[in-house]
């Protein structure tokens, strides 16, 4: 199992989320939605967000390249790219240009 770090936009905490390499990322990132939804009901469709990108949400933990300790976020679909190309959370480099 890898511990990762889960932010669901509109939550005000991150979750511990442990993870198997081949669970798809849609699967960490329900289990996510499931385990804020006691502060923030969940609300259609989200895209898995790791290092400023949307990934594919067939892609594995494995074939992200996630490892321990890694940060993710949880944004609703249409948020998702506006937010990291703003260099807002989840970036991964602290919102540095290069």
């Amino acid at each position: 199992m890898i511990p990762l770090y889960g932010f669901l936009e509109g939550d005000t905490i991150g979750l511990l989320i442990l993870a198997r390499e081949d669970e798809t990322v849609a699967e960490v990132a329900r289990r996510l939605v499931v385990s804020a939804a006691v502060r923030v009901p969940p609300n259609g469709n989200t895209v898995f967000v790791y290092q400023g990108r949307a990934l594919d949400p067939r892609y594995t933990v494995h074939q992200a390249g996630l490892t321990a300790l890694d940060r993710f976020d949880v944004r609703a679909e249409g948020r998702a790219h506006a937010t990291a190309a703003a260099g807002g959370p989840g970036r991964g480099d602290g919102g540095a240009s290069s």
